[in-house]
């Protein structure tokens, strides 16, 4: 099974080659296990700036990656089995532009969320999803809100909606024996930075915000953290690399994640991180942040917007490290058991060659014979639909 695999990693990625020297040195979490577990060509930002030839080469550089990506997949689709498709921009575009020309490859969508708190966003989603939701082979997610209302607003059937457990590589996050001398909050998309801040405002207890720029942008819930006025002396800003993330979640005693209302499952990959660091999650209780925090288990959830109960929780948990260290424990077990990246990559696979093992079956299975319509037939037709009306 040859697999295209079209995800954007951005301009700065490295070459596969540095990428698994990366890998194995512990630098990055392991990126490339998907790719070899299903035989992957990765169409992203990279392989458009090497691979095609010189003229396509030339016209992708002056139009947008996506669009770029669009074309480059119709030019080489027929050398793959499958299409695995984790862009948005290019998931659903391509999608319809498949269905229009009737083609039978296979292609598995994954869908981070499909309703979310830009609605802009979420409108386009939905309408691509409506008009495509026959056609693709199926569609991967992870959360289980995101698939009922796929399943329940937008028609989409079950079969075609697979729910999957989230992956997270558990080898790079994983504990680290350091002192633990602060808190920390990671993130940008539907957080409400104002309520954690005004949580921490009398508090005394260092926190360090990991937000800033991805990838030239700025979401607005950074916009508004930036602009907050009088940011305490002890809350820090500032985007970090993986090690230093990794070092980050390390020193910090907990994680906090305060999440705007929202029906998706924001701060999925910060609380998978978190947790496998061995560190319990405070978290908004949101409608779709459901799946993952066992609340008084392996983490703790508060309402909405409400700055005192997190304050409370804060403290709580802070002036707790026996209770903090036990939450710890059982939510690095629970991403071991239910979401380490081996059975994530496994699941993919599997969807994978189910995918491509149905479209041989429907290219073998001969059409069923047709029969030439007679008189007899035409007459019972026109009775049968004068009945009808």
């Amino acid at each position: 099974m040859k697999t295209l695999y079209i995800i954007s990693k951005g301009m700065d990625k490295e070459s596969n080659q540095v990428i698994r020297q990366l890998e194995s040195e512990d630098k990055i979490p392991r990126v490339s296990l998907l790719e070899d577990a299903i035989s992957a060509e990765v169409l992203d930002e990279r392989y458009l700036a090497e691979k095609p030839p010189y003229l396509r080469k030339l016209i992708y550089s002056y139009i947008p990656v996506s669009i770029a990506q669009i074309l480059e997949a119709l030019f080489i689709l027929n050398r793959y089995d499958l299409i695995l498709s984790h862009t948005e921009k290019v998931s659903f575009p391509l999608a319809l532009i498949l269905k229009w020309f009737r083609s039978s490859k296979p292609h598995i969508i994954v869908l981070s969320r499909i309703t979310s708190v830009d609605r802009k966003k979420s409108k386009k989603k939905i309408w691509f999803l409506k008009k495509t939701k026959d056609s693709v082979t199926c569609f991967l997610i992870w959360a289980s809100m995101q698939r009922k209302i796929a399943i329940e607003r937008f028609g989409v059937h079950p079969d075609k909606i697979i729910l999957l457990k989230r992956g997270i590589d558990q080898l790079f996050w994983s504990p680290r024996k350091v002192e633990t001398d602060m808190i920390c909050s990671v993130g940008m998309e539907a957080r409400d930075y104002p309520t954690l801040v005004g949580a921490l405002r009398h508090l005394n207890i260092p926190c360090h915000i990991a937000a800033g720029a991805s990838r030239g942008d700025i979401f607005k819930t950074v916009e508004t953290l930036h602009d907050i006025k009088n940011l305490p002396d002890w809350v820090t800003v500032g985007l970090k690399k993986p090690t230093e993330l990794r070092s980050l979640y390390a020193r910090s005693r907990f994680t906090v994640i305060p999440l705007l209302p929202t029906d998706s499952d924001n701060g999925l990959t910060t609380i998978l991180e978190s947790m496998a660091m061995g560190k319990p999650v405070i978290c908004t209780r949101s409608k779709g942040q459901i799946d993952i925090i066992e609340d008084g288990v392996t983490g703790i959830y508060v309402p909405l917007g409400d700055s005192e109960a997190m304050r409370d929780a804060i403290e709580s948990l802070w002036n707790d490290p026996e209770r903090c260290e036990r939450m710890g424990r059982a939510a690095r077990a629970f991403i071991v058991k239910k979401h380490n990246m081996e059975q994530f990559v496994a699941s993919i696979k599997r969807e994978a060659e189910r995918a491509v093992g149905l479209n041989s079956t429907r290219i073998q299975s001969p059409s069923p014979p047709t029969k030439k319509a007679t008189p007899a037939m035409h007459k019972e037709i026109l009775q049968s639909n004068s009945e009808k009306y």
